[in-house]
C-alpha cells in the first residue's frame, strides 16, 4: 500500500492547542483528522505570529560567530520563507541556525529540518541578546548568544542539522503528540489521545526521520512518555550526546576504559565515529597507544590517507622530536617503535611505548603547526579523563 505524502499526514489539518505546562504557556502540535478535526477545531488556535529570521552575531565569515537566528512559531509556509529569506542573502552568510521556537506546524517542523540537512546547515538551540561591547555599523547591531526553547515541531527542525549544538541554558523540549479530542467528565473537560488511523501513520513518519537525521528513537520514546500537560526536556550534556541530539563530528568524547580480556583499554573517539585512539598494555610488550583511522580508497584501490600519514608525516618527524619521531603522550616515538596497520574500513597507527611509558595530557597527533605540510585536525583528541583513564590501562595490562 502506497504511503500519502508526510504533508497530508501532518501538515494540512496541524494547529496549534494552546495548553499549560508547569505555569507557563506553551504551544503543541496536534494532529486533527477527520471527525476529530470537525468535533474540536473550536479548541484550536491557529498562530498569530509566524517565524522570523535575521542574521545574528557579527558579520565574521568563520568561526561560528554569525549564525542566522530563527524565532516564533513554525507556519505552514515557514520553509518557503526561510528558502527566500536565505536565497536572498549574500553567498558568504552563514549556514548555521539558532531556534528559539515552542514549535508549531509539525509538517513544516520537518520539511524545514530536510532543507537543512540539504543546504549543509549546522543548527542551534538558544536565542540572541545585544553585545554589550560592540554594537555594529550600520543599521545593524551585533549580538551574542543567549539560553533558549526549541519545542514540539521546532525539534524537529532542529535534528536536521549537519551539526547540532543546544548550549549551557538551553534545552529541547519533546512531547506526545495528540489528536486534540476533548470530553466532558463530570463537567470537565480534558485531551485524548488517539492512537488509530493517521496518527499510526504520523508516529512512523516521525521515528523514521528521526533514524534519517541520526537521532537515536528513544528521544521518540521519551516524548511518548510525557502526559497531556507535560514537555520532556533535553539539556546539552550526556543524553543529548548519547541519543545524538547533539552533534559535533569533529568532537571527542572524554576518555574512558572498557574491560578487555583479562585487563583494560583506555578509549576515546570522535562523534562521528570515524576515529579512535585508545591506550592498552601487555605484559610481555608493554604499552602501545594507537589511532584507529577511517579511510577511503581511491579509484586506483589505494588508501589515500593511508598513504599520506605513513608515507609523508611519519617519516617527517616533528621539529621537536627530529627526523621520523613523534611526541605521543609525553613519549618520544621512533619510526622502529610505530606499525601501520591495516583494518577492513581503514587503518591502525600503532605505538609502542615501552614499559615504562609516561602518560601526558595531550593526545593530539598531527596538529602543531611545526608540523607544516602534515598539520590536520583529524586526530586532536581531547584530554578529559584522559590520564586516570590511560593510567589504569597501563596498571592493567591485558593477558
Amino acid at each position: 500500500m502506497t504511503q500519502p505524502p508526510v504533508d497530508e499526514i501532518l501538515g494540512s489539518e496541524f494547529r496549534l492547542e494552546l495548553i499549560a505546562i508547569k505555569g507557563r504557556s506553551m504551544t503543541r502540535c496536534t494532529s486533527l483528522s477527520g471527525a476529530v478535526h470537525a468535533l474540536l477545531a473550536m479548541f484550536c488556535a491557529t498562530p498569530v505570529t509566524a517565524m522570523t529570521f535575521e542574521l545574528a552575531g557579527t558579520d565574521m565569515r568563520g568561526d561560528g560567530r554569525s549564525w542566522i537566528q530563527a524565532d516564533g512559531p513554525i507556519t505552514a509556509r515557514t520553509v518557503e520563507e526561510f528558502v527566500a529569506f536565505y536565497d536572498a542573502g549574500p553567498d558568504w552568510w552563514p549556514k548555521r541556525i539558532r531556534f528559539n521556537s515552542t514549535g508549531g506546524n509539525l509538517a513544516q517542523g520537518v520539511e524545514l529540518g530536510r532543507e537543512l540537512r540539504r543546504r549543509g546547515f549546522a543548527t542551534e538551540v538558544g536565542h540572541h541578546e545585544p553585545d554589550p561591547y560592540w554594537n555594529g555599523t550600520g543599521e545593524r547591531a551585533f549580538t551574542i548568544r543567549a539560553p533558549g526553547k526549541c519545542a514540539s515541531a521546532c525539534a524537529y527542525a532542529f535534528m536536521g542539522g549537519v551539526e547540532r549544538s543546544i548550549g549551557e541554558g538551553s534545552a529541547i523540549g519533546v512531547h506526545q503528540f495528540y489528536s486534540a479530542g476533548h470530553r466532558a467528565t463530570k463537567g470537565v473537560s480534558g485531551p485524548v489521545m488517539v492512537e488509530q488511523g493517521s496518527e499510526q501513520a504520523a508516529s512512523a513518519i516521525l521515528v523514521s526521520y528521526m533514524l534519517e537525521m541520526g537521532v537515536d528513537a528513544r528521544v521518540f520514546a521519551k516524548a511518548g512518555l510525557s502526559g497531556p500537560t507535560e514537555m520532556a526536556w533535553i539539556e546539552a550534556g550526556d543524553e543529548a550526546i548519547q541519543t545524538g541530539l547533539e552533534f559535533s563530528p569533529k568532537s571527542w568524547s572524554p576518555w574512558k576504559i572498557d574491560i578487555y580480556g583479562k585487563g583494560v583499554i583506555a578509549i576515546s573517539e570522535r562523534q562521528d565515529k570515524k576515529y579512535r585512539m585508545s591506550a592498552h598494555c601487555t605484559e610481555k610488550d608493554g604499552a602501545y597507544y594507537e589511532i584507529y583511522v577511517t579511510d577511503e580508497k581511491s579509484s586506483d584501490g589505494s588508501w589515500g590517507l593511508k598513504s599520506w600519514v605513513a608515507d609523508q608525516c611519519i617519516p617527517m618527524g616533528d621539529w621537536d622530536s627530529g627526523k621520523g619521531a613523534h611526541q605521543v603522550i609525553g613519549n618520544r616515538v621512533t619510526m622502529a617503535d610505530i606499525a601501520i596497520i591495516d583494518h577492513g574500513n581503514g587503518f591502525f597507527v600503532s605505538f609502542s611505548l615501552g614499559h615504562t611509558p609516561r602518560v601526558g595530557d595531550d593526545p593530539s597527533f598531527l596538529y602543531r603547526a611545526n608540523y607544516s605540510a602534515c598539520t590536520s585536525d583529524r586526530f586532536i583528541g581531547s584530554s578529559e579523563k584522559m590520564v586516570p583513564a590511560i593510567t589504569t590501562a597501563f596498571m592493567n595490562c591485558i593477558q
